[in-house]
């Protein structure tokens, strides 16, 4: 349903209660108002003219570095007019099109100043849920480090990711998310999807539930998930492979405090046990850890987890006197 012409108008003539804002805000976030923005912006552009565009810089801008992007757009657009056209809709809205609006929107969310950082780890045995600004959430898995801004910018939402978070994006057409991975990004605009991306891993996956993302390495080169694709990228060698997922449970099953495990080498069930479990092994053979597992468990105990992997596998665990777990092949 469209929000009311004239709530509109008093936000954007700077008139509106605190509450009126907050709607009309909260509106131009959604498909049907981002759609609606898109149409202020259009009537904008239509009757403005270059002379006009270049008078707002009388006014105070936040940023000087702002103000000099501001010129040099102006500058390209007398050589190309359609580029000048782009220039305007994408960078100058939040001074011609919204006016106040925008200034009444900026004060509150930061959008001119420089983001303050907030950061977050979650110790091993251990899972967080973090709320963000613009209500998306973030459900975040063992030994992970999640950092994100206090306040989003208007046009942009950008965390940065180590470890593995479940990520239920809120749809903002105009300011599209990104989970930075270090050197890899997954971009979105509203869904939910699963990612996992360890220090010290080699692979990143990102599992998709619903809505779209597109991962996208330093290489420049994109990859775009459909509902139930999976994708293993290698930071090593740039190789990217996507599969169907029966399920999304086969990526987001610690969430309900479950493990999942298909064909998995040692090494990598290891490290989830330790995550998960807060727990350290001791693996005196080291060619165990190629051998592949597969094991479906919802075990709250770690020692009736390594029993049920005990019965699949041709190895033992002996817990030891300092909480260690030695791993060891079966006895004949």
């Amino acid at each position: 349903m469209e929000l009311d012409k004239n709530t509109i108008k008093k936000v954007l003539d700077d008139k509106a209660t605190p509450e009126e804002a907050r709607q009309t805000a909260k509106w131009f976030a959604s498909d049907e108002g981002s759609d609606s923005l898109s149409g202020y912006m259009a009537e904008e552009m239509k009757s403005l003219t270059e002379e006009e565009a270049l008078s707002w810089l009388d006014h105070n801008v936040p940023e000087q570095r702002m103000k000099a992007r501001f010129l040099s757009g102006i500058k390209q657009a007398k050589k190309k007019r359609l580029h000048r056209r782009l220039w305007i809709a994408a960078v100058l809205i939040p001074f011609l099109c919204l006016g106040t609006f925008t200034a009444f929107l900026a004060e509150r969310a930061g959008v001119f100043s420089e983001p303050e950082y907030l950061e977050v780890y979650v110790p091993y045995g251990e899972q967080m849920q973090v709320m963000l600004q613009d209500g998306s959430t973030v459900t975040l898995n063992s030994g992970t480090r999640f950092k994100y801004p206090k306040k989003f910018g208007l046009f942009s939402r950008t965390v940065r990711l180590e470890g593995e978070g479940y990520f239920e994006v809120a749809k903002m057409k105009i300011a599209p998310f990104v989970v930075d991975l270090d050197g890899v990004d997954v971009e979105v605009t509203g869904t939910k999807f699963n990612v996992k991306s360890y220090a010290g891993d080699n692979k990143v996956w990102v599992a998709l539930e619903e809505g779209g993302v597109r991962l996208k390495d330093d290489k420049r080169l994109t990859y775009t998930l459909t509902p139930g694709d999976r994708i293993e990228y290698d930071r090593l060698n740039g190789k990217c492979r996507v599969e169907r997922m029966e399920s999304i449970r086969e990526s987001t099953a610690w969430k309900e405090h479950s493990l999942n495990f298909y064909l998995t080498p040692l090494s990598e069930i290891l490290k989830v046990l330790e995550r998960q479990y807060d727990t350290r092994f001791d693996v005196q053979d080291s060619s165990l850890l190629d051998s592949r597992f597969t094991l479906s468990t919802s075990r709250v105990n770690v020692d009736d987890v390594l029993k049920d992997l005990e019965i699949v596998s041709h190895i033992d665990f002996k817990k030891k006197k300092d909480g260690t777990y030695q791993v060891m092949p079966k006895q004949k």
